[in-house]
């Protein structure tokens, strides 16, 4: 039994700070020093200085109303009712303490805690007493400024700087409850998230409401319990010493639950007792917390107490909760006695009483499963079952790939401890197989592991799903599982895996427990961007965390980069920044600010727009796909106007000769569509035919289903298509890829644009090939060659992008040659030019170099010593450099194409 990670710290004797809705937090030597040091420079400011009051009751008099102010402001900034708890909880005493009228011993006990109410609110409460509004406001924007590092109050804090920083347009001399009304109408979304106080007391009760409500229930769930949410709230009302139901509750709860509540309040009341309640409160969270509840006991702790402390302090602001008997600190005893390390020693009992493993007959109990699975509770359950079982595994786990699937396997395996290592079997080890060897490879495998070896089948699904032999080696594994009642077996799945098995075999399912992976949540994802940090000896923040979390989890997935694995790419580069700006021997710590706003799994920056406007030439594409872009951008604003559209196909044909830019234009396109939200990642998978096609049967379709998966979220770029129907073979496979082709790009059509090309009549024979080809290709866009002044500009770009430049007269040497070269379907285009820059540039090397090793040569002659090639002739192209003019121009493509 173990605590959750984050809240270990509680264990402790560090100096932490636990504000139950942030997590517990350890406090950096000397921070509270320096922090006290600012509050004092603060106070003793010019401005300041003769700012004083005599009626503050805690602090010594006159006392600065900078030093009212932050009291207030520490109170206010862990939340109205909060509560805050940890060895170093006591903010004012440790902060203000030589400000007291009367400090009380500084605390370092671990289970201490308080929750105040903090009437404070912006943009000022002691500093409205100072005589002119607008420095008054300036200095209460200071004494949040001064608190800044105090990590579990910095999220409140920077969220009411901001309101500082943007102030309403209002009179400051108005009135205080007044001009605060100003500010917290004024005050956005994303500071009122931050700070719901700012809603007023009604609207406040709402939120805690509404969080009480949700982990009550979640608790309940967890460690059930007798009690109505009516009777619950009713039970806290009367914790709080209220004598009847706050009408303000209608506004927040409800009407009809306010006027339950009413009617039952009388009921509840007669005979309760609080001191009763709270043992019994006490016994259901002790079971929650063992049974894995620790973060929601805190969060209902939180909530119970903030409405404590709302409703009694109704009308008004929430104060310090009076009379309550919410277990708090029994709750933080109970923590620690339960989870803190503990001295053992080992009652003789144990071995003079034991009785041995297998004795009458029962079997050696199976070690207890240790697992590392994140955020799957559905397998965790079947795992845990199926190791305190008694009877053979028979597990099918199905999901998404990267959540975890092999992990459970392994960690199964282990559990198991079968005495050999588990068998794997992937469904390529029986593709493509004739169905005697593949039914006797699974005869061989099951007899092998029958008994003493877990046998895993990766892909079943996959297997039973080929046209081939699929449907027999279902039906032969269902006979493996009846005859083999030692066998022990897991097969892993995609997503939906179960269900196309049934299809083909709807009784195989029936011999395995089902348990279903599924994509991983913020909190999933922050757990394993953690551990990936572990790996680099880098410890991250509760912060750098979170943000993390959140980024992968509306990260888009591309080809293999997916769940799982998306934290382990976000750490490289997230460890890369820490290492940067961490000083030789420092702690590595990564925070909010080294994880990136956006994470790019396609690695493509810059603008794809602009990088399709630079291209030389192809002046009629970029027109047409201008067309596609208004398209999209029209079919967006149609949408957020309410209208009803129909997603357009945007599967295309481009046509063209080689080297005239249809690749590099399908990876623009489909950055394009990520830019405009039709792309989930925009990345670029190329094929070709034999990407496809495969070399027996049963090979082709799962061919074309692994390739679309790769693609799903970009762009599948498929050249020279038309060899897919072109085959001189009897009974080749090519139509059989069309054919599974066409299904997939309908099935995911939202999030897939499949591009065919090759030379322009062949494409048109290609869409004749199957009926459905032509309508799910309705774009078609032709790629004309180069005009030899364009290639020359390529040539250019090119030579500039590699570092060089050309000398004067090499492009017209160049153009003489391309005008006498031949034009036809094998021309080169951009890649003729590619070609011959890699020759030029090969050939000057050669030349400097010659000029180089001369030049040393003379100099052994006595004449003076050699200076090496300058910058400028190690960057120029010369004419000489070119390929040479060749005397039968078809030549040319044979040695540069």
């Amino acid at each position: 039994m173990r605590l959750p990670e984050h809240l270990e710290l509680l264990l402790t004797d560090e100096p932490v700070l636990d504000v139950y809705s942030y997590g517990p937090w350890r406090v950096p030597d000397g921070l509270f020093e320096e922090i006290a040091s600012r509050i004092d420079a603060l106070a003793a400011d010019p401005r300041a200085a003769d700012l004083t009051t005599d009626e503050h009751k805690l602090l010594t008099l006159p006392a600065s109303l900078v030093t009212a102010e932050i009291f207030g402001i520490l109170a206010f900034l862990p939340g109205g009712g909060a509560i805050k708890a940890g060895s170093w909880s006591q903010l004012p005493e440790r902060l203000l303490h030589r400000h007291l009228v009367n400090p009380g011993p500084l605390s370092t006990r671990m289970t201490r805690w308080d929750a105040p109410g903090g009437r404070w609110r912006p943009p000022v409460d002691w500093l409205i007493e100072a005589p002119d509004r607008e420095p008054a406001i300036e200095l209460a924007r200071e004494c949040l400024a001064v608190l800044e590092g105090i990590e579990p109050l910095d999220e409140r804090r920077k969220a009411l700087l901001r309101l500082y920083d943007d102030p309403p347009a209002c009179d400051v001399n108005l009135p205080k409850m007044e001009l605060r009304e100003h500010w917290h109408a004024h005050a956005d979304d994303a500071a009122v998230a931050a700070v719901p106080e700012l809603l007023g007391p009604v609207g406040y009760l709402e939120w805690v409401c509404a969080g009480l409500i949700a982990a009550y229930a979640h608790l309940v769930d967890v460690a059930p319990r007798e009690e109505t949410v009516e009777s619950h709230l009713i039970q806290l009302l009367l914790q709080g010493s209220l004598d009847s139901v706050p009408a303000e509750l209608a506004a927040a709860l409800g009407e009809d639950r306010y006027r339950e509540l009413q009617q039952r309040f009388a009921g509840e009341r007669r005979g309760f007792k609080a001191g009763a309640w709270q043992e019994q409160t006490r016994a259901w969270l002790v079971r929650a917390l063992v049974s894995g509840a620790a973060d929601a006991c805190r969060a209902w702790l939180d909530m119970a107490m903030r409405f404590v402390a709302i409703v009694q302090g109704l009308p008004g602001d929430p104060w310090f909760p009076k009379a309550e008997w919410i277990p708090v600190g029994q709750f933080q005893t109970d923590l620690r006695r339960l989870y803190a390390p503990r001295r053992r020693v080992v009652n003789p009992l144990t071995e003079s009483l034991k009785v041995p493993a297998g004795a009458q007959g029962e079997p050696k109990p199976r070690p207890e499963l240790e697992t590392s699975l994140i955020g799957q509770p559905d397998v965790t359950l079947a795992l845990d079952e199926l190791t305190r079982g008694k009877d053979p595994v028979r597990l099918l786990i199905a999901g998404p790939d990267g959540t975890g699937k092999r992990d459970a396997a392994q960690e199964l395996g282990k559990a198991l401890a079968l005495g050999r290592d588990p068998l794997w079997v992937t469904d390529n080890l029986l593709a493509g197989q004739r169905l005697s060897d593949a039914v006797a490879k699974l005869h061989a495998d099951a007899r092998d592991c029958a008994g003493d070896r877990l046998l895993i089948i990766e892909g079943l699904d996959g297997i039973v799903a080929d046209p081939g032999n699929g449907e027999a080696l279902a039906a032969e594994l269902h006979r493996l599982l009846a005859v083999h009642a030692d066998l022990q077996v897991v097969a892993l799945c995609d997503a939906g895996g179960d269900e196309r098995i049934r299809e083909i075999n709807p009784v195989l399912p029936q011999r395995f427990r089902i348990a279903r992976t599924r994509p991983f949540d913020a909190a999933g994802h922050a757990e394993l961007f953690r551990r990936a940090l572990d790996r680099h000896g880098v410890r991250g923040t509760r912060q750098a965390l979170d943000a993390a979390g959140a980024l992968l989890a509306a990260t888009p997935p591309m080809q293999t980069l997916r769940n799982a694995r998306l934290a382990p790419y976000l750490a490289e580069q997230v460890v890369a920044s820490v290492r940067a700006r961490t000083p030789a021997g420092a702690e590595a710590v990564a925070r909010k600010q080294d994880v990136p706003g956006t994470l790019d799994t396609s690695r493509s920056t810059g603008n794809p727009l602009a990088e399709l406007r630079d291209l030389t030439g192809l002046e009629t594409v970029k027109h047409e796909i201008a067309l596609l872009v208004a398209g999209t951008h029209a079919a967006r604003l149609r949408t957020e106007s309410g209208l009803s559209i129909t997603p357009p196909t945007r599967h295309m044909v481009f046509t063209g000769n080689p080297g005239t830019g249809k690749t590099m234009v399908a990876r623009l396109l489909g950055r394009i569509y990520k830019r405009l939200g039709v792309l989930s990642s925009g990345h670029l998978v190329e094929a070709s035919r034999a990407h496809l096609v495969g070399e027996y049967i049963g090979q082709t379709a799962p061919r074309t289903r692994r390739l679309v998966e790769r693609a799903i979220g970009g762009v599948l770029f498929i050249d020279e298509a038309y060899t897919l129907t072109q085959s001189p073979l009897k009974g080749d496979y090519g139509h059989e890829a069309i054919a599974e082709l066409v299904k997939l790009m309908e099935d995911h059509r939202d999030d897939l644009v499949v591009i065919v090309a090759g030379y322009q009549q062949e494409m048109a024979e290609f869409l004749l090939a199957n009926p459905g080809l032509d309508s799910r290709f309705p774009k078609q866009l032709h790629f004309p060659d180069y005009t030899d002044d364009e290639l020359i500009t390529v040539f250019g770009q090119l030579a500039a992008a590699d570092g060089f430049r050309l000398a004067e007269g090499t492009e017209d040497v160049l153009l003489a040659m391309l005008r006498r070269a031949p034009r036809g379907p094998s021309f080169g285009n951009g890649r003729l030019m590619r070609n011959m820059l890699d020759v030029a540039v090969a050939n000057q090397a050669d030349r400097v170099a010659s000029a180089a090793v001369t030049a040393r040569r003379d100099a052994g002659k006595g004449a003076k010593p050699p200076k090496g090639p300058s910058k400028k002739e190690l960057i120029t192209l010369t004419a000489e450099d070119l390929p040479p003019l060749l005397e039968h121009p078809e030549e040319f493509f044979g040695l540069y194409l």
